[in-house]
C-alpha cells in the first residue's frame, strides 16, 4: 500500500543532504570475512568467466569470438547507450537496429523481419527486467546463429521461470559497478568453445581513486555533516593534485576509449565483490523499489511495476514530461538522479524508431539500490513530489 504524503514529508524534515545514484562503499566491508564467492553466484556455474575494468570489454571480446573474427551483421536494439554499439562495431560488427516498444521491450516480429545475412542476435535486458529471451534465443536458432545477452544493468535478476538473466544465450556480459560499490569491474561470461584472450592489470592508483571516492560517498551518504565538507576537499584536492598524474580510466562514459579493452578488473574488485551477499542486495533492491514505487505511482508513470518474480532492479524507471527540468530541481536538493539514455548512436535516429525516441525524451533513473534505508527512499519520494 502507497505511503501517505505525510509520512514522506516527515521523513523529509529529518534533511539527509545527499542521495547517490549508486551504491556507496563501506570502507569495513573490505576488511569483511567473505560472503559469497563471487564465482558462485547464479549463473556463472558453467562456461568460462572473466573479468574486465568495464562490461564493454567483455561485450567487445565476445562478440569478436561469435563472428569468429570475421566482419558479420549484428542485429542489435534500437534502445542502446550506444558505448555498446562501438564496441560491437569494434569486434567487426555490422549493426543493424530492431525496434524496441514503448514498455522497454523487442519486438520479436521486427526481429525477424531485419534477419536476413545476421549472423549474430544482441538482447539487452533493461534495468533488471527480462526480455523474452527464450523467443529470441529460438529464433537465433531459425537462423543457425548466436545469441549475446547484454546484462549490464541487470546484474542477479532471473527471468519468470527463475533462470539467471545471461545463461540462455552462447555469451552474455554484466557490470558489477553499477549493482556493487566496487570502483570498476565488467563481468564475461563466454561458451567454453568461445576463443579469448587474457586482459592486463588496470592502474592501481586509478583503482584506489575510484574506490576512494565511493568510501567518501558513503561517508557523505550516512554522516552529511561531516562527510560533505569532507568529500568536497577531497575533490578539490583531486582536481588540483591526484587528478593531474594519476591516469584515471573513467567508468560509465558515453563512448569507447580502445584502452578499455585490454584491462582486466583489479584483485580488489573481486576481494570486494565476494563480500556482498546477492541475495541481500536482491532483497534490499526490491524493497526500495517497491517502496519508491508505491508512494510515487499516482504522480508518474512507472515501469516494472508491480515487480514481477526474479527482476533484480537496477533504478526506478519513471517516465516525466520535462526531464531536464526535474533533473535539475532534484541535483539542486541533493538527489543524483540520472538521465537515462537521453541519446544513442547517430546512426539510429528517434525518427526511425518513434517509441524509443519517446522514451530516450522522458525516462528519469531514480536511485533505488541497497545502500539506501527505508527513510532515504521516503525523503527521495518527498523530494520528487515536491519538485515536480
Amino acid at each position: 500500500m502507497r505511503r501517505p504524503l505525510s509520512q514522506t514529508r516527515k521523513a523529509s524534515s529529518r534533511r539527509r543532504l545527499f542521495i547517490p545514484s549508486l551504491p556507496t562503499l563501506d570502507p569495513r566491508v573490505a576488511l569483511a570475512a567473505e560472503v559469497a564467492p563471487w564465482r558462485s553466484w547464479p549463473g556463472l556455474e558453467e562456461g568460462r568467466v572473466e573479468l574486465h575494468y568495464v562490461a564493454r570489454a567483455g561485450v567487445y571480446r565476445a562478440v569478436r569470438g561469435l563472428l569468429g573474427g570475421r566482419p558479420g551483421r549484428v542485429l542489435m536494439p534500437a534502445y542502446h547507450h550506444g558505448v555498446e554499439v562501438e564496441a560491437v562495431r569494434a569486434a567487426g560488427g555490422e549493426v543493424v537496429f530492431y525496434r524496441v516498444d514503448a514498455d522497454m521491450r523487442i519486438d520479436l516480429d521486427d526481429l525477424r523481419a531485419r534477419a536476413g545475412g545476421a549472423r549474430l542476435v544482441y538482447v539487452t535486458h533493461y534495468a533488471g527486467f527480462a526480455q523474452p529471451i527464450d523467443e529470441a534465443a529460438a529464433i537465433a536458432r531459425e537462423l543457425g546463429v548466436p545469441l549475446f545477452e547484454d546484462c549490464a544493468l541487470s546484474l542477479f535478476s532471473s527471468d519468470q521461470a527463475g533462470r539467471p538473466l545471461g545463461t540462455t544465450g552462447d555469451a552474455s556480459c554484466y557490470c558489477l559497478y553499477k549493482t556493487l560499490p566496487v570502483p570498476h569491474g565488467g563481468l564475461l561470461r563466454a561458451a567454453l568453445n568461445l576463443p579469448l584472450t587474457r586482459s592486463g592489470p588496470p592502474p592501481i592508483l586509478s583503482t584506489l581513486h575510484h574506490a576512494f571516492g565511493l568510501a567518501l560517498a558513503d561517508l557523505e551518504l550516512r554522516a552529511p555533516w561531516l562527510g560533505r565538507p569532507m568529500r568536497a576537499l577531497a575533490r578539490g584536492l583531486a582536481h588540483r593534485t591526484v587528478d593531474t598524474v594519476v591516469e584515471t580510466v573513467r567508468t560509465g562514459t558515453t563512448h569507447l576509449d580502445p584502452r578499455e579493452l585490454d584491462l582486466g578488473a583489479s584483485m580488489l574488485v573481486e576481494h570486494l565483490a565476494s563480500r556482498f551477499d546477492p541475495l541481500a542486495v536482491v532483497s534490499r533492491r526490491r524493497r526500495n523499489f517497491t517502496r519508491l514505487a508505491e508512494a510515487l505511482a499516482d504522480r508518474f508513470p512507472i515501469f516494472g511495476y508491480p515487480l514481477a518474480e526474479g527482476v533484480c532492479p537496477l533504478f526506478l524507471p519513471v517516465r516525466v514530461a520535462d526531464k531536464r527540468a526535474l533533473l535539475e530541481k532534484l541535483h539542486a536538493r541533493g538527489v543524483d538522479a540520472i538521465d537515462f539514455w537521453s541519446s544513442g548512436d547517430p546512426a539510429c535516429p528517434d525518427s526511425a524508431f518513434p517509441e524509443v525516441g519517446e522514451l530516450r525524451q522522458q525516462v528519469l533513473e531514480l536511485p533505488c539500490h541497497q545502500s539506501l534505508d527505508d527513510e532515504a527512499i521516503d525523503l527521495l519520494a518527498a523530494t520528487v513530489q515536491s519538485c515536480a
